[in-house]
């Protein structure tokens, strides 16, 4: 038997398809080949992993094309597998955004197998542009940041839904013809459980090694902060070509998502900005709470790291499965007042919405910083495995991926274990599970001995631990009040402590504002210490130092305030005010709707901050798609 692989007709002999001319296939031993499964005739095998297959299917009368992704026999006779499967459909049917495939219908085959209908795309993994990357030169900075913009929006979508992707990889984006992504397999996904992700058991290791974020890679539990990671890895592969870490072994590989701090993508891609690596780096912070506060502040803050690259940046991504280059530059930009892709680059540069995240993260963890809590019970009784979900249609892991099985490599124990138990002989500190959370909601504090704070001195530096707001009301926040007394704290912790930026989101015209209105609403002071900002003479100039002269003060609604340090952070550079801004958020909503700002009920984001050494601070103010104005902190 033979198939046409464009129509799926199918015919007895050899020779083309009288349709559309297209040589006839062999079927060979493929029972699917040439069939109909639901409406659809398959036409051709476009991918196999470990779980299944994908085929292309065409509609006869109308000549449409779908994806069909079918799970292998041995697969489905595992309830487990047919859960994840299935859950697919329901978590992309839950956040039904145009950056994720579609999924059109699921069911049964006629010998039990179970099947998924999913869009057709066109285009190619991006894997495939990386790979390009050394026969065609690097991926343009502009339309990378393109990408991961549209595919954060995405993310933001299904986080918001209570979906966490957890194997987020280049195989798993998607780019199409115009260079837009569509985010694939969302099939470990972890849903909550009233949405039916029931089977997702804390411990267990599921993904993609090179992309795990640390809580993965030691069998934690992960929350939506693993796919800001694991778009970090990414990021950092798609401008400079490699994985920010490798390792001989699997278990070597892991250790290092869990202590070794990454390069410097800028080291390897000079022309880099360092917003930009800003952006990356942040999202690999072992800390989960040192990432960015959500997929939408971080689309956010590189939208911001690009706007001033010139044309030759701004080439739409095109991919093939050969692993073609970018396609020669339009001048496509991201216009950030519109909050569209436009024609020609944005000229003036806006600085990035940092919401104090270390510039430079990633350093093992120090003294004073909660680890993410884990839960330990189980951990002992099961070998682990990782799980490596398929590539996109046409790639060659299509679907499923491969399944690792990991030996037991401490008797009684997993791979989680042994990671956990090596860090004893490292030079880092183990990780260990933070105390309970405050009964606030917000981080659990780092107490000293006697149960209170560790106390200040002229050399004391800051530790993590949540702090007491009198009325904290996300809903409604004073912000010039917040910013005073975050003033206060900060100095009661490092008595020369400075003001160097602040961020507020969400900020109404009277001054309050509601972090509630934002996924990743937060308002934030960050502080500098002048004491601390000195290099160790014994550290060579241009070496990556351990500095300890930053930190901040940030509340979120799922955290309330608390005090963080910003360690690895260089101050060189820095500026600092010690009385803080002039203006209050009152004055500055005056000098906006002076500027034609729209009034009422409308919020704006205010940033206070220094753009260039030795110029005094300014407020960078903005309203989403309406509104942007840089505004001298002048006021009397």
């Amino acid at each position: 038997m033979f198939v046409c692989p464009e129509c799926g007709a199918s015919s007895p002999v050899a020779g083309s398809c009288t349709a559309d001319h297209w040589p006839l296939a062999p079927v060979g031993d493929d029972v699917l080949l040439g069939t109909t499964v639901g409406a659809y005739r398959v036409a051709r095998l476009l991918g196999v992993g470990g779980m299944g297959r994908v085929y292309k299917g065409v509609q006869p009368q109308i000549g449409s094309r779908v994806a069909i992704k079918v799970l292998s026999r041995e697969c489905a006779e595992r309830k487990d597998l047919v859960e994840r499967f299935f859950s697919e459909a329901r978590a992309v049917n839950l956040i039904r955004h145009e950056s994720i495939v579609n999924v059109l219908d699921l069911a049964h085959l006629p010998d039990g197998r179970p099947y998924i209908i999913m869009e057709y795309l066109d285009g190619a993994p991006l894997a495939s542009a990386i790979e390009g990357v050394a026969r065609s030169g690097p991926l343009p900075l502009g339309s990378v940041a393109r990408l991961a913009v549209e595919a954060l929006e995405a993310l933001d979508a299904a986080h918001a839904k209570g979906i966490v992707h957890r194997d987020l990889k280049p195989d798993n984006l998607f780019v199409t013809p115009s260079g837009r992504p569509k985010i694939l397999d969302f099939g470990i996904a972890k849903l909550l459980p009233e949405l039916g992700g029931s089977y997702t058991q804390t411990g267990s290791l599921l993904g993609t090694p090179h992309y795990m974020s640390p809580e993965q890679a030691s069998g934690r539990p992960v929350d939506y902060r693993t796919d800001l990671y694991a778009m970090g890895v990414i990021l950092f592969e798609c401008v400079t070509g490699s994985k920010p870490f490798d390792g001989g072994s699997l278990f070597d590989l892991l250790r290092k998502h869990v202590d070794a701090p990454p390069p410097r993508p800028a080291m390897i891609r000079p022309d880099l900005p360092p917003a930009f690596e800003h952006v990356i780096l942040a999202a690999l912070a072992k800390q989960p709470e040192q990432r960015w506060a959500s997929a939408q502040a971080m689309g956010a803050a590189l939208q911001q790291a690009v706007a001033a690259l010139p044309a030759e940046h701004w080439g739409p991504l095109v991919v093939s499965a050969g692993g073609a280059g970018p396609r020669t530059p339009s001048g496509a930009g991201w216009d950030a007042t519109a909050g569209r892709w436009s024609h020609t680059p944005h000229t003036t540069p806006t600085p990035p919405p940092q919401p104090g995240y270390p510039s430079q993260p990633g350093y093992p963890a120090q003294p004073g910083y909660p680890a993410h809590p884990t839960t330990v019970a189980g951990q002992a009784s099961a070998p682990r495995s990782i799980a490596t979900t398929g590539a996109a249609p046409g790639g060659k892991k299509a679907m499923g991926g491969v399944w690792i099985a990991l030996a037991v490599l401490v008797a009684g124990g997993g791979i989680t274990t042994a990671i956990l138990a090596s860090r004893g002989s490292s030079s880092s500190p183990p990780i260990t599970a933070s105390p309970p959370p405050s009964a606030a909601g917000g981080p659990a504090m780092q107490i000293a001995s006697n149960g209170a704070p560790p106390p200040a001195s002229a050399n004391a530096w800051v530790t993590y631990h949540a702090l007491a707001y009198p009325g904290w009301d996300a809903h409604h926040v004073d912000v010039d009040a917040f910013i005073k007394w975050a003033r206060d704290q900060a100095r009661q912790a490092v008595p020369d402590a400075q003001v160097n930026r602040i961020d507020a989101m969400s900020v109404y015209p009277d001054g309050h504002a509601d972090l509630t209105l934002s996924n990743g609403g937060f308002v934030s002071v960050r502080f500098l210490s002048p004491s601390h900002s000195k290099r160790d003479p014994s550290v060579p100039i241009g070496a990556q130092g351990n500095w300890k002269c930053l930190f901040q003060i940030i509340a979120t609604p799922q955290t309330g305030p608390f005090i963080t340090p910003l360690d690895g952070t260089s101050c060189e550079g820095e500026q600092a005010t010690p009385t803080g801004p002039a203006c209050t958020t009152r004055q500055l909503w005056q000098h906006m709707l002076a500027k034609n700002a729209p009034g009422g009920n409308v919020v704006a984001q205010l940033d206070y901050m220094t753009v260039e050494k030795g110029k005094p601070h300014e407020w960078f103010t903005s309203i989403a798609g309406t509104f942007s104005e840089r505004l001298p902190d002048d006021c009397q």
